[in-house]
């Protein structure tokens, strides 16, 4: 546990049987965490980093990511390397600059992530916020292995920062004080995560990784821990992942991180490449709104140093080939119609073409949804955040009409609409990262259809379900108030004020509630005797009577001292199909007393008529 004695970190890396004459693919990695807690900082503080020791070769900048040769990591790491005897034989690590969801949802391959391993930013401070919830939630359901970047412990109260020295140099150097606040911040993430069902533990307390998530603490302004992140990452990414990594030649597959303009180019794709190799002239195949593309690939482009450019128009230098693992810009024509979170494929001739448009469709086709039936609808803005969201509403077993990529249109509210009127509770549209579209506001402000908007998936579940769960109390309220309530009430004796035409007596309302203009039956034997006209109490109408009251009321058809007489218990007559929905439906909502008198009043039935089942 933290404060004990540190343990070797070479459990961190196995020595791995393989072959040597094997090139390793890169591992890819990602970072997430909740907003404010230092995603960014940390990747600016890595790349400075490595920055620092660009005489050891340096990092490669690509688009939307950035790629750590090993000499590079060997150097950032230093002495922690050396003093483990760690032999690293990756090649390197692509780091995906873009932080955040939106990015990782986009890193995905039929169904799976383009993600080998993720890093998890964590506040020490604030702990587990909801970015973080859905950033672990989305890794357990992708299955990738991750750590944890404790951030800000120069927040921690009393501490002393030692930029870019080693969290354990660091830590060591604190006040007694210092550390055990440290300590009791850390036990508590420690605690967020078993909460999870993930063990943890600070990186050099851990003896078997497979078995707990490692937390690194860091900072990212004073750069102290930074070199132990890139240990644990690279060490990780090594033991977990080698078999997976061996390096795959042969035709580029790939995922569209982002579709972006740029100046003079047009539409242009931002690629991470994660199998085989992409050449310029090649012809790709690639996923669009509506089905599978083709283009052919003019250029290839990858981003200056920044020390290079000269001018912003002039930011890209053209290259003409790329091996995974990599981010590249392609430019083509034809690129209109491509979603981020798409497949990417090399296909040079006819057969592959046809092949890879099929795998592609049939992929979009498991994702995108169009029926008839009644369900919510769902916008999302790429192809990687729709199947997230599809994924998290069918395993709640909610319906879905369509699930589409674009803004919310007008079309999407009057599907909406047609939904409504057979079915409420689903006339609703959930929208990940998207607008609505002008004339859809208007429709929806005319027809009240509510719709939800966020950038975290869960947000938009939770938000769906609570409006859902106060519509159904709504309309069950609604319902159970046009149902005939189950009501008990007995003749009082001395109180017989007109004998028949109608009967007027004194009752007191034993169970339930009485109404006006509702049938009656005898408690004795079941049988029928008139019905309710009217109820008062001083001299004033009243629509209702409860357990408690006693009032006065008007009875049709019977005479007092024949069919009814003093003292005698009364029942509200309720029909065997309202009794059945009663039971099925509305059974909690009905109060202690009524379920008695329902019961009761089954009880009575069953004698009467004969029929064991009635009310089943």
């Amino acid at each position: 546990m933290p404060g004990d004695k540190p343990k070797k970190t070479e459990k961190v890396v196995e020595q791995l049987s393989i072959d040597e004459d094997k090139v390793i693919k890169a591992p890819i990695s990602v970072i997430l965490g909740h907003i404010d807690h230092g995603k960014t900082s940390i990747l600016d503080a890595v790349r400075g980093t490595a920055v620092q020791a660009r005489e050891a070769g340096g990092i490669t900048q690509q688009i939307g990511a950035s790629f750590f040769p090993i000499e590079t990591i060997q150097e950032i790491c230093g002495e922690l390397m050396t003093k483990d005897a760690i032999k690293l034989r990756l090649p390197g690590i692509l780091i995906v600059d873009t932080p955040g969801h939106a990015a990782f949802l986009n890193l995905r391959a039929r169904g799976a992530s383009v993600a080998d391993i993720a890093i998890v930013v964590v506040d020490i401070l604030s702990g587990f916020q909801p970015q973080t919830f859905e950033s672990m939630r989305l890794l357990k359901q992708r299955k990738i292995p991750f750590l944890v970047a404790a951030n800000k412990i120069d927040k921690v109260a009393g501490w002393r920062s030692n930029p870019k020295e080693s969290f354990l140099e660091t830590f060591n150097k604190q006040r007694k004080d210092t550390q055990e606040a440290f300590n009791r911040h850390l036990y508590e993430l420690m605690g967020e995560l078993s909460r999870l069902n993930y063990p943890s533990n600070r990186y050099d307390q851990i003896r078997d990784y497979t078995k707990n998530v490692a937390i690194v603490p860091t900072c990212a302004v004073s750069h102290e821990g930074i070199q132990d992140l890139f240990l644990v990452l690279v060490g990780l990414a090594q033991q977990f992942l080698m078999k997976k990594l061996v390096y795959s030649e042969g035709p580029g597959e790939g995922t569209i991180l982002e579709v972006t303009e740029e100046v003079g180019m047009g539409t242009t794709l931002n690629v991470i490449v994660h199998e085989g190799t992409f050449h310029k002239n090649d012809r790709i195949v690639f996923g669009g709104k509506d089905r599978a593309y083709e283009a052919k690939i003019r250029a290839l482009l990858a981003p200056k140093a920044l020390d290079e450019i000269r001018d912003p128009r002039d930011k890209f230098e053209s290259i003409d080939v790329v091996h995974a693992a990599a981010g590249i810009k392609i430019t083509a024509s034809g690129l209109d119609p491509a979603v981020a979170g798409a497949p990417i494929y090399v296909a040079n001739t006819p057969e592959a073409v046809k092949n890879t448009r099929k795998i592609i469709e049939e992929e979009m086709q498991t994702i995108k949804i169009e029926t008839d039936k009644e369900g919510i609808i769902i916008k999302a803005d790429t192809l990687g955040a729709l199947e997230a969201l599809v994924k998290e509403f069918k395993d709640r077993k909610i319906p879905i009409r369509i699930a589409d990529i674009g803004d919310v249109s007008k079309k999407n509210v009057i599907d909406a609409i047609i939904v409504k009127e057979n079915d409420p509770l689903v006339a609703a549209i959930v929208g990940f990262n998207v607008d609505v579209l002008p004339d859809a506001e208007e429709e929806l402000n005319i027809n009240n259809i509510p719709v939800f908007q966020s950038d975290i998936i869960y947000t938009l579940l939770d938000d769906y379900m609570h409006w859902k769960i106060e519509l159904e109390n709504k309309l069950k309220a609604a319902s159970l108030k046009d149902l005939l309530r189950p009501g008990k009430f007995r003749i009082l004796p001395g109180f017989i004020f007109r004998q028949n035409k109608p009967a007027i007596v004194g009752v007191e309302v034993l169970g339930g509630r009485i109404t006006p203009n509702t049938g009656i039956i005898r408690g004795t034997d079941g049988k029928k005797c008139g019905s309710i006209k009217q109820i008062q109490e001083h001299s004033q109408s009243l629509s209702v009577a409860k357990k408690g009251d006693e009032v006065a009321v008007s009875i049709r058809g019977p005479t007092v001292g024949r069919q009814i007489d003093e003292g005698m218990d009364l029942f509200i007559d309720i029909p065997e199909p309202v009794v059945r929905k009663l039971r099925q439906e509305f059974e909690d909502e009905l109060t202690v007393d009524e379920q008695e008198v329902l019961e009761e009043f089954i009880e009575l039935k069953r004698k009467e008529t004969g029929d064991s089942w009635w009310g089943f």
